[in-house]
Formats: structure tokens, sequence, C-alpha cells
């Protein structure tokens, strides 16, 4: 760690305003520095072994004559050689006592996955506790740094707060644009905080330092571009897969029964066997009577690196491998995973995997994996870490009838990566919305990259694991995992306009509603239902989830008045009253598609009703959708009255919520993306 004094040197270097200061190293040069600085002045002890100064009794303040600087200087060195005996003691830093501000930190640090990054907040001596802070990941521009800065709980102290005067944003922005660059520009630095940074109003001032020397070694402070990846690889037209089995207790079987349902040639191959399921089984891959497309790869982890340079020989351009037994059981896993890589590398063969549970395209019939279940074509594609948590969607998937468009399982990402994946997600045209389960991310800053371009064009939802310490750890012994700060993972998906959930079915939520309506375009909503009950409930629940229930114009108002009884809420929501049948909840549709200019989101709720055939309004819900370039959603309440109904809606993709409460946090979630964008094309009948 850099002393007080280098650190403020490097500041000055960096344009960010200093105390005037001098190093001493007796009493009469203390007094002679308080002097000539000014009074009055604070002294402090200069140690590199000695973070809290404070604590060693190493900072004296208010120091206002000669006198008491020369007492001063004693008594640091004495508490000091007390507190720290051993402590290496370069002098004492005798410096300005600048006047009294609003004390704010600014902190960089080098995260394992991200690279540099950059935090701001509340500083002072209560930093940890007060923990109002922003993180972002450099380089970032004018935007988001000002959003940073007004992000926090406390920004009002900073814009003028009970009729304090405002202090000098401007500065504090510059200041934080000087420091973030002069960081990032630095490789010989690592980790730094200036805390407080005081703001005035006018001008800022750093008083205090902490600076430490490294590098930054980790992908994301590279320079090396990544390839476009060929996204036709993803669909192959014939697959050979290396291990299958005649024992029905092997993976091998399990992976070729669910081959047999694919459209393509597939080859079994292994020199042990002779035939499986009808099939001829091939001794190698040299044998096959064509060059495949993909390799599917079940063997004991040794025998891995001779089969990718066997598929190289044959020109095979992409492998699938499910072995395990590499990077994430330790050094030796990890020296055969680089064996296999070096394989790869040399013949041109891409590898998906190692330690992967392999791919699923249902639109295509493709099942490359061991999970006995294949879910039904739809417009999401889930691409995650774990193996386990896919074989639980699916299966999960196919009792809620969500439809999926791909399931890919990244396992150890020794060479396609989640970029690659979003590459494929971005070109494929069976997917609307993206599911990313993630444990790691070895170049944050490049899914950084792809991240922002993909979710401009699909929106992103994304649950990261390792919140908590045992997760980070649990993750590292899963998959090898490096994982960085889950809150920089965080700040990072909130740059890249990706949304972060915290759970599977949340994540489902959300990802079902953006295929279908894609991101509301702002938070005004409108709640349209027949029961007076859930009227009141929805105000609570917008309110909770930043959701805007809007007031009806005079128009609408006067259309609603001509069409509904007189009992009508004359207002939002808009509370039918409970007799209101199909021919109502249709003709409230005709108003609000005449005046879609004046809300986002409309949220349709409905109970059982005798006055209520659950299939004629599912099927008024669909006509209102597609009139409409606003966010339509479905609250088709109850039990299996109403399954008729809300199967109707599942068809046409139209999201349907059972809870009301889950149907506005999923809006909230969604509003959370700072770029609201169009509805998508609609989704065929069938596709969910």
């Amino acid at each position: 760690m850099l002393t007080e004094p280098e650190g403020y040197a490097l500041l000055s270097e960096a344009g960010i305003p200093v105390p005037a200061y001098r190093v001493v190293s007796d009493a009469g040069s203390a007094a002679a520095a308080a002097n000539a600085i000014g009074y009055p002045v604070v002294m402090k002890v200069v140690s590199p072994d000695i973070v809290h100064k404070s604590d060693a009794g190493g900072v004296v303040t208010g120091i206002t004559d000669e006198a008491g600087a020369r007492a001063a200087y004693t008594a640091i060195l004495g508490n000091v050689s007390a507190a720290f005996p051993d402590a290496r003691v370069d002098g004492v830093i005798v410096e300005e006592q600048v006047a009294a501000g609003l004390e704010l930190i600014v902190g960089g640090t080098t995260d394992p996955a991200f690279g540099k990054v950059i935090t701001f907040g509340l500083g002072g001596t209560l930093v940890e506790l007060v923990r109002d802070v922003a993180i972002r990941v450099l380089p970032i521009d004018d935007d988001e740094r000002a959003d940073m800065v007004r992000s926090i709980r406390g920004y009002p102290l900073i814009a003028g707060f009970r009729g304090q005067a405002p202090r000098d944003e401007a500065a504090l922005l510059d200041a934080i644009e000087k420091i973030s660059s002069f960081f990032l520009a630095r490789d010989d630095l690592s980790e730094f905080d200036i805390n407080p940074l005081v703001l005035y109003e006018k001008g800022v001032c750093a008083v205090d330092a902490r600076i430490i020397p490294g590098t930054c070694d980790t992908p994301a402070c590279g320079t090396e571009e990544k390839a476009a990846t060929d996204t036709s690889l993803f669909y192959p037209s014939s697959i050979a897969l290396v291990g299958a089995s005649q024992n029905p207790n092997k993976i091998g079987y399990a992976i070729f029964r669910n081959l047999l349902s694919f459209d393509g040639r597939v080859y079994p191959v292994n020199p042990n066997a002779t035939e499986l399921f009808g099939r001829t089984v091939y001794p190698s891959l040299s044998d096959l009577p064509e060059r495949v497309d993909m390799v599917l790869v079940a063997v004991p982890a040794p025998l891995v690196p001779a089969v990718i340079a066997e598929a190289g020989e044959q020109g095979v351009k992409i492998a699938v491998i499910i072995s395990a037994g590499f990077r994430e059981t330790g050094k030796a896993g990890e020296k055969l995973e680089d064996e296999v890589m070096a394989a790869a590398r040399k013949y041109g063969v891409r590898v998906l995997g190692p330690n992967c549970l392999g791919i699923m395209l249902p639109h295509r019939g493709l099942n490359a994996t061991f999970e006995p279940s294949s879910p039904r074509p739809g417009p999401i594609a889930f691409i995650s870490q774990s193996g386990a948590v896919i074989t639980t969607v699916v299966d999960w998937s196919l009792i809620e009838e969500i439809g999926i468009s791909a399931v890919i399982s990244v396992g150890n990402q020794a060479d396609l990566e989640f970029e690659d994946f979003m590459q494929f997600a971005a070109d494929d045209p069976d997917t609307k919305t993206v599911i990313l389960y993630i444990e790691e991310i070895k170049n944050g800053r490049r899914f950084l990259e792809f991240s922002r371009a993909l979710s401009g064009k699909k929106p992103i939802v994304v649950i990261k694991s390792g919140s908590s310490e045992k997760g980070r750890k649990a993750a590292s012994s899963h998959t090898g995992s490096l994982a960085g700060s889950y809150a920089v993972y965080q700040a990072a998906f909130c740059q890249a306009g990706v949304i972060a959930v915290h759970s599977l079915r949340e994540a489902f939520e959300v990802a079902g509603l953006l295929a279908s309506e894609g991101y509301p375009r702002g938070p005004r909503a409108a709640v349209i239902t027949s029961a007076g009950g859930f009227a009141v409930l929805s105000s609570d629940y917008a309110e909770e989830n930043g959701i805007r229930l809007i007031e009806f114009s005079g128009a609408v108002m006067a259309e609603l008045n001509a069409l509904l009884p007189s009992a009508w809420s004359h207002g939002n929501p808009l509370d039918m009253v409970g007799d209101a049948g199909v021919d109502r909840y249709a003709r409230v549709f005709d108003v609000m598609i005449r005046h879609q200019d004046e809300w986002d989101v409309c949220f349709v709720i409905t109970v059982p009703s005798v006055t209520i055939d659950p299939t004629h309004l599912a099927k008024e819900i669909i006509r209102f959708s597609m009139n409409t370039r606003k966010v339509i959603v479905g609250c088709l309440l109850g039990g299996e009255s109403m399954r008729a109904g809300i199967r109707i809606l599942r068809n046409a993709h139209i999201p349907n919520f059972s809870e009301p409460e889950d149907a506005f946090r999923t809006v909230g979630t969604a509003l959370d993306r700072k770029s609201w964008g169009e509805k998508p094309d609609s989704v065929s009948p069938g596709e969910g």
C-alpha cells in the first residue's frame, strides 16, 4: 500500500485537488511545516503498515499553533509505537485541515471477472455501516457516471436537502471522470479508496487516500478481441456420439436414445459394440460413412483428448463434451482440459463443455443430452452453467406448459462461453428472450459488451448464484469457477440492460412476459377487472413495484360512462362491477385500444363467475393484445374452471398470472431496464 504522501502525489497527477501538505521527521520540522501551511492543520502518521491510522492514535486534528504541532508529533509517535511496535514509520504528514463538507467515497478495485470497477457513495467513518454505494464496471461514459452519482440514497444531500445549498455536482463528476480514467490507464494500480472526498458548494478535495499497487491479471483487463462465432454450428444435420452404450445404466445409452427423435442423421460410435437401437455402431469416427457436423463425447475423461484429435482429423467443426473430470476436479483435471483444448485448437474444433449436459433444440427435435424429457417448443432460450438446474427446469416447464427454444449447458466453458451462446440466441429465429443461469463469467468486460448488444435486440434475464460467501465457495467447487463480487455482477447486469432476478420462477415469468409483449414503454398502467377486492389490491401492488396507475382522460371517462353501469368505479383500477360479462370486457378493451397512447401496460383481472366464459374472455384478451403495441397482462384467477381460458392464453403466448402480485412484480422488474422498446412480433399460437 502506498503511503499517504505517495497517494496524494498520484491524485495530484490525476488532477484531483488535495490539501497542502508536507512530510516531516521531527517535532521542529512539524512546527515549521504547520506555520508554512497555515492553521488549523491535521497531522497523521506515515506508515505502509498501518491502515486505520485513527485506531492507532496516529491522527491529531484541530492543531492551531506551533506548540500544538510539536505536541501532536510527539503524541503520534508515542501512540503508534505502543499500538504497533513493529510498524515501519516513515514520518508524519502535516496537512491543511480543510473545511467541513459532504464526505463521500470514491473507490476502485480489480474484480476477478470484470476487471477494474469504480465505486461511489456516502463516505466518512461510517461508510461500512451506511453502505450507500453504487458500482460501475469501467469504462463508463458521462451518462453512466451521472446515473451512478444520482442512484445512491444520499443523492439529495448533493442536490440540496431541506433548504441547504446544492453541492458542486459538476466538480464531483469531473473528479470521478479523472480518477476513473487514471485508474483504468494505470496497469500498476489494483485498488484505491478516496475517503473522504469532501464535496463543497464549489469544488472538491481528496482528504485521505488508500492506494494499493498491483497488476490486473484477469482476462477482462486484456485487449484480446473475440472473433464472431459461426452460429450455424449449433444446427447440425448429422451427429456422432462417441461413447454410445448398450448398457441402459450408462449415459451413452440415454443420450443415443434421445437422439432417435432427431430428424437428422445420427451415428453411434463404440469399438466394443456392433448394434444399438437397430443402428450400426461404428468403431471410430474415421469409420463413419460421412463427415458429421457435430460430435458428442461421453467417454472417460482421459480418453477425450484423443477423441477430439480424431474429430479434428475428420473435419468435425464442433464437439460437445459431456464427460466430466476436468478443471472442476482440481489441478490434474485442469491439465487434462488443457490437453483437450490443445487438440481442439490444432484442428479448429469448437468445444462446448467439458462437464456439460449437452444441448436441446426443441423446434428441431434435437435432444443431445442424457435428460429423458424434452421441453415443448417455445420462444425462451435457457443457457445454464448447471446441468442439475437444466434438468429441473425442463421437467418443471412441461408441467407449467412453458415453451423453450433452446437449452444449452455451458459446462466449464473451456472454449465456447456465454458470449458465444448469446450470439447464437441473437441469430436464432426461434428465440425471443434469453434466460442465463450464471456461476462464473470468465471475461466480464467482454460479456458486458455482448450482453449490451443482445439486450437491445432480445431481452436477457439472468440468475447469478453466489450472493453469499457459501454460495461463492459452492460455485467454485461446482465448476472450478472463480466468482467475482456479486455486487459487481449486479452492477454489470444493470449497465448492460440485463434483468437480474433471484429465482427460476421469476426468471421464466419475466422472460415469458417479454417474449410476448416486449419491454414496457413506460410505467403508466391501467387495471380492468370485475372483482372489487382485487382492484383494491392492485393499487397496492402497483405502488410497491414502481407502476403508475393513470388517471383516465376526459375522453376515456366519457366513453366508459356511456357503456358501463353507474356503479362502476369511475377511476383506475377500473372495476366494472361483479355482474360484468365478456361483452363488457370487450367494449372496455375497445376503448383502451382507441386511447392506447395514454397507457403502457394493461392488467386484465378476472375471477370465476357465472357471467364469464373463460375461453371467450381469453380470446378477447388475445384480440386486445393483437390490436395494441402495448403490454397486456392476463390474470385469470382461480382453479379448474379457468384452466381452459388460461391454456388459450398460453397457446397464444399471452402471459397469465395466477396471483396479481406476481403480475405486478414481474412488470415492475421489466420496468427496471432503462431502455424500453417495441412490442415484439407476435408468436404463433402453440409456441408457448
